[in-house]
């Protein structure tokens, strides 16, 4: 029978079995590669399919070779490695409503076994069969996972036909992926490993390795790293996972543990040096067998029914993955272990004004805190010029971290206040013109820029709380009016220091002042309300930090004015923002929203990939902590702490700073896991940091 006869009757076949199966899935497959070119759901309203088009309709690079379910191994043999990928099927059978790929090459054969069970989940097995008669080595293996998180089409699309993509590489029966609908409307996706292990994850966003890539809209195709092994001849290895339908996290997690998922979960994932990790282990049954440590040591644990607790605290600073073995299986928690919150912060702003400050009296950037390179311990003098690395701009979050640390500190030496009124001088003068025009550079040639002004506003209020002299709070009033002048009020700006602005002016008795301002927030507010969740496109398509700009507007204009109007459409966009959210048991990941491409423009290395944490997504941290003290609910207070204090750990000890943390493995096939080299603008995860107990005592 030859292949097209084969290729057919298999076809028949597999349609067959699937029509058999009460399943609300839609499965469309390549027969000629075996991978999933569609994931559906029947009942879907919006036809979303899940998973990048492999044609090239979507992305003209991304082709059938990337499909679901296609993937990698590399295999050690006679000390050199080589790479297969499993892309051409040699045979096709179905068995007992199984449907078997098989992929042969000269040492093993990979086998891809798809069936629905009775609750209509798919269920997919990788299996690699050592056909061979020596040891296999499998140093490497990936599994695509194409799942659509991409920002192309804007907000409406994204709403109805993106997802958000929160995966979890937690070790034996413990790893999973969560793919949220963007518009947060069901069904969502759900995948759990409920045999062997996924150790990581990769992203592919890119046609030529490494460089040429899709741009800041595109997460990229995600591979699931399979943990590596040895497989003995007439031996195989494999990994089997679930994929199924779910209504939002609550129902994932819920789905996740009726399949045997072992859930992990800490009461908080940064935690100074003296303070106690609390941590809890969730399973569907008794596990067996069981020992709990860290770095090998092992620790102290209660188990009570299907329930695991135990307590760990660090002597050092830095990672501690807490392990809970069990029958030959494990699930891991990744903690952060700090210096106290309090040293950090001062080792953060002594670093700045020591070294991030041009000094250089001839320099027309003298008084700018700069972007620095701890490789070459030294300021970035910005040559050949950048617009993410420039003298304004995001960097501004200095500034407004250092007021605000003043504030909390004011006995602090002379030389904080100094170098704060040689920064005022240099934004004042410098980056603004006298009618209050912000730009990014000093020679206001460059980008004029709708971020900039908030931010230097925020930085007089700051400056204003800090000293009360009127001065300030007068230049923050009169930098916002530019403002609205230059953009007028459809922009969704990160850190409008709304509230602030209105308390202060009123305190420093400019009442007239505080009631315009006021009225151009309710303006904004009106504009907001036009769009709904139809979020007009920024720098970026559509993001986090456009989402968490409404959501905080909204909020801080409930506080002032009491309207509930501002609460209600506070809460509509709240629930998009949470989507970008991850729960993960890593302070990486737990409350952390999705990013992937701030490394590229603001880190040394220029990588794109998940830089998670990345303290943009402190601003969801911040509208957690301003809806818990709009409404008293106390589980946004805790998880407004946990995305607050994660994102500290771009914060070294010794007081440097991080760009980002780029989380995969790899990107692009280039090596990931790593803290950027540039201090450049982690700050503003500080300033939300120190910030937090001021808008508690806004009840």
């Amino acid at each position: 029978m030859n292949k097209v006869v084969l290729s057919m009757l298999a076809l028949f076949l597999i349609m067959r079995t699937v029509k058999a199966q009460k399943t609300d899935f839609v499965i469309h497959t390549d027969i000629n590669t075996g991978g999933i070119q569609k994931i559906m759901h029947k009942n879907d309203k919006h036809k979303m399919n899940w998973v990048f088009a492999t044609d090239g309709s979507e992305l003209e690079w991304f082709t059938s070779e990337f499909a679901w379910g296609l993937g990698f191994i590399t295999i050690e043999k006679a000390g050199k490695e080589e790479t297969y990928k499993w892309i051409s099927i040699s045979n096709i059978s179905v068995k007992e409503g199984k449907t078997i790929y098989t992929y042969n090459f000269p040492d093993f054969k990979m086998n891809i076994t798809r069936s629905f069970n009775n609750e209509g989940e798919l269920i997919e097995n990788f299996n690699v069969e050592n056909t061979s008669s020596s040891d296999l080595k499998v140093v490497d293996m990936g599994i695509y996972t194409p799942l659509k998180d991409w920002y192309a089409g804007g907000a409406e699309v994204c709403m109805t036909s993106r997802c958000n993509v929160h995966v979890w590489a937690g070790g034996y029966n413990s790893s999973y992926v969560n793919a949220i609908r963007m518009g947060t409307e069901a069904p969502h996706l759900g995948l759990v490993v409920t045999d062997g292990s996924i150790r990581h994850y990769e992203l592919v966003n890119t046609s030529t390795m490494p460089r040429k890539v899709a741009g800041s809209n595109l997460r990229g195709g995600i591979t699931l790293k399979v943990e590596p092994t040895t497989i003995k001849p007439n031996s195989s290895y494999g990994l089997t996972w679930k994929v199924f339908w779910h209504k939002g996290y609550e129902d994932f997690y819920a789905k996740a543990l009726a399949n045997g998922t072992v859930i992990a979960e800490a009461d908080k994932y940064f935690i100074p040096l003296g303070e106690t990790a609390k941590l809890r282990f969730k399973s569907n049954k008794k596990l067996e067998n069981v020992n709990c440590s860290v770095e090998g040591a092992p620790i102290k644990f209660r188990q009570t029914g299907n329930l695991i607790t135990a307590e760990f605290k660090a002597k050092k600073t830095g990672d501690k993955i807490v392990t809970l073995n069990y029958k030959g299986k494990k699930t891991v928690i990744n903690l952060y272990f700090s210096l106290p919150t309090k040293t950090l912060l001062k080792k953060r702003v002594d670093f700045i004004i020591d070294n991030q400050q041009m000094k250089d009296k001839s320099d027309p950037r003298y008084g700018a805190y700069m972007v620095y390179d701890n490789e070459e311990n030294e300021i970035y003098q910005n040559i050949p010029f950048k617009v993410d690395h420039d003298e304004g701009a995001e960097r501004l979050g200095m500034g407004v971290a250092i007021a605000n640390w003043l504030q909390q500190f004011p006995n602090s030496k002379k030389k904080y206040r100094e170098s704060l009124e040689e920064y005022y001088q240099f934004v004042r003068y410098k980056l603004q013109t006298p009618e209050y025009k912000v730009y990014s550079t000093v020679d206001h040639t460059k980008r004029h820029r709708g971020y900039n002004y908030p931010w230097v506003a925020a930085f007089y209020a700051e400056l204003y709380k800090q000293t009360k002299n009127p001065q300030y709070i007068k230049d923050c009033y009169h930098t916002m009016r530019k403002w609205y002048k230059e953009f007028g009020y459809d922009f969704y700006a990160i850190c409008v220091p709304i509230k602030k602005s209105i308390d202060y002016l009123r305190e420093a008795g400019f009442n007239n002042e505080a009631d315009t301002l006021l009225n151009d927030y309710k303006k904004v507010a009106k504009e907001y309300d036009k769009n709904g969740i139809n979020y007009p496109s920024h720098e970026v398509v559509f993001e986090q930090s456009i989402v968490s700009p409404a959501v905080n507007f909204y909020l801080e204009l409930y506080h002032i004015t009491k309207d509930k109007h501002y609460l209600e459409e506070g809460e509509k966009h709240l629930a998009i923002l949470e989507a970008f959210n991850g729960q993960q048991p890593d302070y990486h990941l737990n409350e952390v929203g999705i990013r992937h491409w701030d490394g590229y423009w603001f880190g040394k290395r220029q990588s794109w990939g998940d830089t998670m944490p990345h303290y943009w997504s402190a601003l969801t941290g911040r509208a957690y902590i301003q809806y818990y003290v709009a409404t008293g609910n106390e589980d946004y207070l805790r998880r407004g702490k946990i995305c607050l204090e994660n994102n500290l750990c771009n914060i070294r000890d010794n007081g440097t700073g991080a760009a980002a943390y780029i989380y995969p493995e790899k990107v692009n096939g280039v090596k990931a896991e790593f803290y950027d080299e540039w201090a450049n603008d982690q700050d503003w995860a500080l300033f939300f940091y120190l910030e937090m107990n001021e808008i508690l005592k806004w009840k």
